[in-house]
């Protein structure tokens, strides 16, 4: 088993020596879920709409005791705490390396005041509170998947490397290479769910991909996009469920003339709840 590492912004918040993490409250926790049903008059019950999550928070207790035991030592490193962590003016890269051998990383701001505790003249302890904007975490490596170019449409694609995935992930591109006309990508990992359609024609050696992350769309090979022509059923260009038990997330490519050459992809970062 691998010792568990913190970084925020690069800076390790757990070397074991001068500082560690004590506990990590809330880490377990999921982000609340936001959203409401509707109440029609005159209808028993209500009427169930989709929720999406909330902001996130955890709390890393940490001890400074720095080698020198000097209480000038301390001063030091809690100096350096902050030049690390006290940055309201934007957002903090934190970075956990888990036990398993897995880096998982969120934006996130220190928003409550920072009153540390000395433990007598040789070191201290201070808990930071973390507000989780986005409400996930990410995986710090990009995952793949591809379906064999040239298989009959529909093309389904298991997503395997995005199995141990525990949120809604936004932050995927598909790519879709021609021939293929009005391409539709849906997601079947929960039976139907989300899909986008662009409605025009990518003509064999060129490439459409729709950037979820980033609201764009481009194009490979000489074709120029046309935005205007892509539609999508939710909130997202495609919000893609994370796998039920035992199973991987999964698309579907539809659409028409295809060839030897067509072929969906995907790529991006895993989110986890914690």
């Amino acid at each position: 088993m691998a010792f568990e590492r913190w970084l925020v912004d690069g800076y390790d918040l757990t070397d074991g020596l001068v500082r560690d993490v004590e506990y990590r409250a809330g880490l377990t926790a999921t982000p609340a879920v936001v959203g409401a049903n509707a109440t029609v008059p005159n209808r028993i019950g209500e009427l169930w709409r989709p929720k999406h999550h909330g902001p996130g928070k955890f709390t890393l207790a940490l001890w400074l005791a720095p080698a020198g035991g000097r209480w000038q030592d301390v001063d030091a490193a809690w100096e350096d705490l902050l030049r690390a962590v006290a940055r309201p003016h934007r957002l903090l890269t934190f970075e956990r390396h888990t036990a398993a051998g897995q880096v998982r990383r969120c934006q996130g701001e220190v928003l409550s005041a920072l009153t540390p505790t000395p433990l007598g003249q040789s070191g201290m302890r201070i808990s930071l509170e973390v507000n989780v904007p986005s409400g996930y975490w990410e995986s710090a490596d990009v995952a793949f998947e591809a379906t064999a170019p040239g298989t009959p449409l529909p093309q389904d694609l298991d997503l395997e490397p995005f199995a141990d995935a525990t949120a809604p992930m936004e932050q995927l591109a598909y790519r879709i290479t021609g021939p293929i006309t009005a391409p539709t990508v849906t997601d079947t990992t929960d039976g139907t769910g989300d899909s986008f359609t662009y409605t025009g024609q990518i003509p064999a050696g060129q490439a459409l991909t729709v950037d979820a992350a980033t609201w764009q769309l481009t194009g490979s090979g000489g074709l120029v996009p046309n935005p205007g022509r892509l539609t999508n059923t939710g909130p997202a260009f495609l919000r893609l469920a994370p796998g039920l038990p035992g199973t991987a997330p999964s698309v579907r490519l539809t659409g028409t003339n295809p060839g030897p050459t067509t072929q969906l992809a995907v790529t991006g970062r895993r989110a986890y709840l914690t």
